[in-house]
């Protein structure tokens, strides 16, 4: 079985609003050398302050009330027409709409069985990520050494996190997982169909993109995961040069129990996303993935939250069969009105070897 792991990170977004104040404290880490090169010290641990909103004047005012933001209704891609669909889906346009579900059971399963093989075969392995985020009119550009790693959770249960070091700076960065375990040293365990465990919340504590743990958007259709969801078969569309089968989907709230999670003043919030998928007809690997919001907590002021993945056969040194990996993931925010695009690209992928190890602390 296989878990899911996605946060996202709304530091940059609460900054335009003036809203509180962001402590970023970069954890230090070892990171991946070469048997023959010995790494650096370490940077010690430091916690950098970065006030948003001017200090208060002698005679502070009352405390205002937390903002009233109005509810927004997502349509739900699993239910909703198809006209409304394409109007929040554009890419959509040219697709040839199913005349029913009758082929949506043995599409899941045959989708499923190749999310499973895929994770079968897919090792531990490093890239390269350029990230550029566009605010308004400032663009920051960033480069990371980007890690797939599988973990352990369990005898049953594994999960597939992110790790980041920044090439520039060396400063290392981790989603939410603090250390590998001796069980992740181990083979994969076979697919279970165990229930998923119910993890604390995740809250983001270092630099780095914004949006992070997209790239395993595919567990979706992980046989072991699909309860959590409603699907609903589209048709077919011609996307990136292939001929796809395309799948929309939606969280079931009362059932996930990995949800996205939004760091906004403060707090948490946990977001329940929907998407579509399309699917190559011959060989069922995801080529395109998209994923927007389903529904938002009250307090918190996200208008959109869109992921597009676009994926691509990847010939690794040392491996004897392609891999299927991302290789562009392009995420849109708009929160309590700013609007954050980051795009993440992947390139030169390779094992990670074992013998480098991470040590987490």
């Amino acid at each position: 079985m296989f878990r899911r792991r996605r946060w996202f990170a709304a530091a940059a977004l609460a900054a335009l609003a003036q809203v509180g104040h962001a402590q970023i404290a970069p954890q230090p880490v070892q990171p991946p050398d070469s048997s023959t090169q010995t790494a650096p010290p370490a940077p010690k641990p430091e916690t950098i302050e970065i006030p948003l909103q001017l200090p208060p004047t002698e005679t502070p005012a009352a405390p205002k009330a937390p903002a009233a933001f109005p509810e927004i209704k997502f349509p739900n891609f699993a239910t909703c027409s198809m006209a409304e669909l394409r109007l929040t889906v554009p890419e959509l346009e040219h697709l040839k709409v199913a005349e029913n579900q009758t082929q949506l059971a043995a599409l899941l399963d045959k989708i499923g069985a190749k999310t499973v093989e895929i994770a079968g075969k897919t090792p531990d392995l490093i890239s390269h990520e350029a990230v550029v985020s566009e605010q308004r009119d400032q663009t920051t550009r960033q480069n990371f050494s980007f890690l797939i790693l599988q973990h352990a959770m369990g005898p049953n249960s594994r999960v597939l996190d992110e790790f980041r070091v920044d090439v520039a700076t060396g400063e290392k960065l981790q989603t939410d997982f603090s250390e590998r375990t001796p069980e992740a040293e181990a083979p994969p365990a076979p697919p279970s169909l165990l229930d998923l465990k119910s993890p604390l919340p995740i809250v983001p504590q270092s630099t780095g993109p914004t949006s992070r743990g997209f790239v395993s958007e595919w567990l979706y259709f992980y046989p072991a995961n699909r309860r959590q969801l409603e699907f609903r078969y589209l048709g077919q569309e011609k996307m990136d040069g292939h001929q796809t089968l395309v799948v929309a989907f939606a969280q079931k709230p009362g059932l996930v129990q990995l949800p996205t999670v939004i760091d906004y003043n403060h707090k948490t919030y946990p977001v329940f996303m929907q998407g579509v998928a399309w699917v190559d007809a011959y060989d069922l690997r995801i080529v395109r993935l998209r994923s927007d919001v389903l529904s938002v907590p009250p307090g918190l002021p996200l208008r959109q939250l869109t992921a597009d993945i676009r994926f691509a056969q990847t010939s690794i040194a040392d491996v004897a069969s392609p891999l299927w990996l991302p290789i562009q993931v392009v995420v849109t925010a708009n929160l309590d009105g700013s609007t954050l695009r980051e795009r993440h690209r992947y390139s030169h992928y390779r094992l990670f070897r074992t013998r480098s190890r991470m040590v987490l602390k």
